[in-house]
């Protein structure tokens, strides 16, 4: 029997601890409290210290934080998030717990996250507008950039009856795409960009002449040609001549990877049970489907779907079976849950690859770094596999299965040399007697399958 005066490491026993105010065995993590219990004791004393009103709306959200299944999550985000300074200001009533106020926070993303679990938990209303909405303090705050004048009136004419207004239709219509409101933001940025470089120098908008427009433009930066833009509108509204705006220069040319490296970076993808998991798919479906990472970032689980005991994925019109073990991959991806998000809160995510925040998918740059750390480079790598798929295929079947455009399609043929021509009078026999070197090990499941879909489809068509 041990020593009551020997604790249990010291006597070479189990550490058995217990939790002092729930009885949980479990990690010490506070004054022999437990980390959930921890948790709630701090989310409780928030609350008590808080605005009768704005801890009842905040509740729902309150508790999805004590529920968290990763409580020491919650207490590193209340530790040094900026996010966390916030919800105290709103529970306290220091701040009004509306969009209207946490547009006019500078914290960054913390407030984007934030905003977006608080609209999830019921504890703030969508934001009526969508993003369209969300540009005023932005435009506001660009305003100021230029000295109060015609100046100052014409940007905030351009940005909110021009880029807010368009912005706003395409969302009602369904238009709207991610970085849409992006772009409207450097619309408006740019515009204020010229106009307060003509200021310092005492040219009015009127006065713009080419040599001024040239001047500003080589000075700048490589967003500033989408000036174009505010000058088209200027023009229309007879308060800036006529100019010219040269197009941006195109992105350099890029070698497509080399095939055999291709195969090998796919080998590891499929094989390597180490590497992250949503790495694993994202990287596979790139390097199979010349799929461009902004379309895998804004994957859905709907977009995983079985059919007929088989894994489809929809990239374009026609679902496209997926073959294995990249579909064992996928359906394992697609039923993961998600873990929590950066302001605690469990995820419920749509997305086949979520971000941090929990209305929105993983951001394709993100992702794309992630990529690369495994040394796949984004265009390299999709030039190659369009290639190889351009070899073997028709256009129209191409744009139809993997979404591409006609257009870019048909030039992926063309580059690829054509071969689609000698390869069909031959491709119902290799289906007949596959070879061992078209398994997907070999790398040869790319043409296998989606061969075998332009089989099916023409024996169907046929019957």
């Amino acid at each position: 029997m041990r020593d009551p005066g020997v604790c249990e490491r010291c006597a070479g026993e189990e550490v058995r601890q217990v939790c002092a105010r729930c009885g949980a065995a479990g990690t010490n993590y506070l004054a022999g409290r437990c980390e959930r219990c921890v948790l709630r004791e701090r989310l409780d004393e928030l609350a008590g210290g808080g605005e009768r009103a704005a801890v009842a709306a905040l509740h729902p959200y309150l508790e999805a934080l004590a529920e968290n299944p990763k409580p020491q999550t919650v207490l590193r985000w209340m530790g040094k998030s900026r996010g966390y300074e916030t919800l105290v200001e709103l529970i306290t009533g220091a701040l009004a717990l509306d969009h209207e106020a946490l547009d006019g926070l500078k914290r960054g993303q913390s407030t984007d996250f934030l905003r977006a679990a608080l609209v999830r938990h019921g504890a703030l209303p969508e934001r009526p507008g969508g993003r369209a909405a969300a540009l005023g303090p932005f435009i506001a705050g660009q305003a100021l950039r230029v000295a109060e004048g015609p100046e100052r009136l014409a940007l905030r004419r351009f940005a909110t009856w021009k880029v807010q207004a368009d912005l706003a239709g395409a969302e009602r219509q369904g238009r709207a795409k991610r970085t849409s409101h992006l772009y409207a933001r450097t619309k408006v940025r740019v515009a204020a960009d010229l106009l307060a470089w003509l200021a310092e120098r005492d040219i009015g908008l009127t006065e713009l002449r080419q040599e001024h427009l040239d001047c500003w433009l080589a000075e700048g930066t490589s967003e500033s040609h989408r000036i174009r833009v505010f000058l088209a509108w200027a023009v229309r509204e007879g308060i800036a001549p006529r100019l010219s705006v040269p197009a941006a220069t195109s992105r350099s040319h890029v070698d497509p990877l080399d095939p055999g490296e291709r195969l090998a970076l796919l080998r590891r993808l499929l094989g390597e049970e180490s590497l992250e998991l949503g790495d694993r798919v994202a990287g596979s479906l790139l390097l199979l489907f010349a799929q461009p990472v902004s379309r895998i970032a804004r994957l859905k689980k709907k977009d995983v779907a079985e059919r007929e005991n088989r894994l489809f994925i929809a990239f374009g019109n026609e679902p496209l079976a997926l073959p294995e073990p990249l579909a064992t991959l996928a359906r394992r991806l697609r039923d993961r849950q998600a873990g929590p998000a950066s302001t605690g809160v469990k995820l419920d995510s749509e997305w086949l690859f979520p971000g941090l925040r929990l209305d929105a998918p993983i951001h394709e740059g993100a992702l794309g770094r992630r990529l690369r750390r495994l040394g796949i480079h984004a265009r390299a790598a999709r030039g190659a596999a369009a290639i190889e798929l351009a070899k073997t295929l028709p256009a129209a079947i191409l744009a139809d299965l993997l979404g591409f455009d006609a257009g870019t399609a048909e030039d992926w043929g063309r580059l690829a040399g054509g071969e689609w021509a000698r390869y069909a009078a031959g491709a119902s026999e290799r289906l007949r007697s596959p070879t061992p070197d078209s398994s997907f090990a070999a790398g040869g499941a790319t043409t296998t399958v989606l061969t075998t879909e332009v089989s099916e489809r023409e024996g169907g068509s046929a019957r």
